[in-house]
């Protein structure tokens, strides 16, 4: 099996750019500007309990924190976790999606199919994803990129195939066998894409436009930096498992 990294990227942009594409980007975009109000009434709050004087300022003398809510620090905090529990059902409503050929719809069945049971295998998937691949990182950085590259695929088998995250992660690693090193330079570009794009919507905030505007202009990079990785992933994922399936036959 191999990858092409070329049709991998392509499709990934073309499928983010897309009309589902673009409303799983706004959607991200919103919680995405949620999730970064709810974080700065929590570090408001926590800054509020520094002594004055004491608290970082900007430029101007200002508070660093960013645009905040008329909220609690722990109802902000509360709001921030459901924020993220959305999160997940839009990731699996993302690679449901993008395996698809349908660049036009979004059902509502892409994100509410056996909702309970993936959304779990997602989470605690997620949570031990990251301590293995965090772990080689601590020993060596090559185990580190071999062991997240190696599982790469696990969300879109718990997404598409409806399995356990278990399942997912052999089924990630048969996956990649043989294709690592073209997994590997495909993430390095999808990354620097997503670095670039982040970048230019980050400019309003670095130029000094800070408040509202620099939050409602950085978080449109951030959400179609996200949605192109899943996309990418996603389409990566097709390109693979046709393969696997052609050679079998």
């Amino acid at each position: 099996m191999s990858v092409d990294i070329g049709q991998a990227i392509e499709e990934g942009g073309k499928r983010t750019v897309a009309r589902n594409g673009l409303y799983l980007v706004a959607i991200s975009w919103v919680l995405g500007i949620l999730n970064q109000l709810f974080g700065n009434t929590v570090a408001q709050g926590f800054m509020s309990q520094i002594p004055s004087g004491a608290a970082p300022t900007g430029q101007f003398g200002q508070p660093t924190v960013g645009p905040s809510l008329g909220l609690s620090a722990g109802v902000a905090w509360v709001l921030s976790l459901l924020v993220g529990a959305l999160g997940i059902v839009v990731v699996l409503g993302a690679y449901r999606t993008f395996v698809t050929e349908d660049t036009e719809s979004l059902p509502p069945e892409r994100f509410t199919r056996n909702l309970g049971w993936a959304w779990v295998n997602l989470f605690i998937g997620w949570i031990i994803f990251w301590i293995v691949v965090g772990i080689g990182f601590v020993f060596l950085l090559i185990p580190g990129f071999f062991l997240l590259v190696s599982l790469l695929f696990w969300g879109v088998y718990v997404a598409v195939e409806d399995q356990n995250f278990v399942e997912g992660f052999q089924n990630s690693w048969g996956l990649t066998g043989g294709s690592r090193i073209m997994l590997f330079a495909t993430g390095v570009v999808v990354v620097i894409v997503a670095i670039i794009v982040s970048w230019v919507f980050g400019i309003p905030r670095m130029a000094g436009l800070g408040g509202w505007i620099g939050l409602l202009v950085g978080q449109i990079g951030s959400a179609l930096s996200l949605v192109f990785v899943l996309a990418t992933i996603a389409r990566t994922f097709l390109q693979l498992t046709e393969d696997e399936a052609a050679a079998a036959e």
